[in-house]
């Protein structure tokens, strides 16, 4: 074969695997998540505004999304980054938990074109791949700008946590399925107050939950579930909002199976 034989193989390859490439790219639904396949791991926000936030838990609510969405971040350096596929799903805390419906579901847009490899630019519009992340931050911005909810008297949320967690984490009894991994975060004054159980007051232990015959029933299966955990500081609930408080959680989420990577006051 002739050098321009071979350049003419080697080009006519080179079209064709660039080709290839383009068509198992994943086709996305209106939340950018792929179609027909369950998202390699998914986000779970549970965000409790029973009571209003400050401008304080607002600010630090943005950096965490921010955070979850960043483009300076490697995929690895920092537990909240959502990759690419990867899905983030925004629950806010109700009364009634048998209600709870997510208020927002969003999949990272594939690649940011400013991170594209040259082929991609054959394959796929940049301006196409841009315009998803503009509303991308359009839906994050419209979140934040949503209507404060009207005060509850109730914040039941571990029913929250037993009602949300099994609609993407698969149980004990089911460990021969496959499952993806799920990220529980609370963002919430953790402050618990149910008929079954309140912290305005005395309280069971956290590892007597799941022994005590009126709080058994809250348990939650958080077997291979990773949890990160921010308190809402509330100047009004100081004697409440205790050191002991702060750790009862993480102690409550143990029992449950699940694994705390990461805690904060605010």
């Amino acid at each position: 074969m002739s050098i321009c034989a071979q350049h003419k193989a080697l080009f006519v390859g080179l079209i064709g695997g660039v080709v290839l490439m383009g068509c198992s790219q994943a086709r996305l639904d209106e939340n950018f998540c792929p179609i027909g396949t369950t998202p390699p791991r998914t986000t779970v926000l549970l965000l409790d505004t029973s009571d209003p936030l400050t401008p304080e838990h607002e600010s630090v609510l943005r950096r965490l999304v921010t955070e979850m969405y960043s483009l300076d971040l490697p995929n690895a350096s920092s537990d909240f980054y959502i990759a690419p596929g990867e899905r983030l799903v925004v629950y806010q805390l109700i009364e009634d938990v048998g209600n709870l419906e997510p208020a927002l579901v969003l999949c990272t847009p594939g690649q940011h074109p400013s991170a594209w490899p040259w082929w991609r630019q054959l394959i796929e519009g940049r301006a196409i791949a841009l315009r998803r992340w503009e509303r991308l931050w359009d839906t994050i911005d419209e979140m934040f700008g949503q209507d404060v909810a009207p005060p509850q008297s109730k914040s039941p949320i571990i029913e929250a946590i037993g009602a949300i967690v099994p609609r993407y984490a698969v149980s004990r009894r089911s460990r021969g399925e496959a499952s993806t991994p799920v990220h529980l975060v609370l963002y919430s004054d953790l402050l618990q107050n149910s008929e079954s159980l309140t912290h305005y007051g005395p309280y069971e232990g956290a590892e007597e939950i799941m022994t005590t015959a009126r709080t058994r029933h809250l348990a939650a299966d958080l077997a291979g579930v990773e949890v990160s955990i921010y308190r809402l500081e509330r100047a009004r609930d100081a004697r409440w909002q205790t050191v002991d408080h702060f750790y009862w959680w993480p102690m409550l989420i143990q029992e449950f199976g699940g694994r705390v990577i990461y805690q904060e006051s605010i």
